[in-house]
């Protein structure tokens, strides 16, 4: 019986299957590679934020977000105080609580920009850039949310709340990404 011939082997084309994987990895390598390190940057929140220690320092840092908001409703003549992480007035009152920190963005997007190629100064300034819009827009956040169910029914506060700030960091964040990769590689 005859061997079969080479060509035959790697099919008509003449490409065999580790060419084939090796032309795909080449392609694909890149993209993964961002996925694993965004990944792995992302589950590093998780395990921190399971730790006792910045389960403290979040709550200074909630802390923080109401005094400075109480300071802001109060330029806007609300009449607001604080006591703890609760914002109130005689007619209203709101708790800034996890979730209310835009900690999970602005994480996403220093996470995003870790893992993605370019050069570290670059990086560095992206990360700091989004950290001050994303921390000035939960101010705007909590802020908002606080005239809104002071002034609205509580429908339109929890729809402003869970559906549509939500929605506007996620979209913040994207974008400041995308911004910051523009940016990042332009030469």
């Amino acid at each position: 019986m005859k061997k079969p011939s080479k060509r035959s082997q790697t099919g008509l084309s003449g490409h065999s299957l580790k060419t084939e994987w090796l032309a795909w990895w080449t392609g694909k390598a890149p993209v993964l590679f961002f996925g694993a390190r965004f990944g792995g940057l992302v589950a590093l929140l998780y395990i921190l934020l399971a730790i006792p220690f910045a389960e403290q320092m979040l709550y200074g840092y909630l802390k923080t977000n109401a005094w400075l908001s109480n300071f802001i409703l109060n330029l806007l003549g609300q009449g607001t105080h604080v006591t703890e992480v609760t914002i109130a007035s005689p007619t209203f009152a709101i708790a800034i609580r996890r979730g209310c920190d835009a900690v999970e963005p602005t994480w996403l997007l220093c996470a995003a920009i870790l893992a993605f190629p370019g050069p570290w100064w670059r990086k560095l300034a992206g990360m700091l850039g989004g950290i001050v819009v994303l921390q000035l827009l939960n101010l705007v956040r909590i802020v908002t949310l606080y005239l809104i169910g002071s002034r609205f029914s509580t429908g339109i506060f929890q729809s402003a709340h869970l559906e549509v700030w939500p929605t506007v960091f996620i979209l913040a964040a994207i974008g400041l990404f995308v911004g910051w990769k523009g940016w990042a590689h332009e030469r």
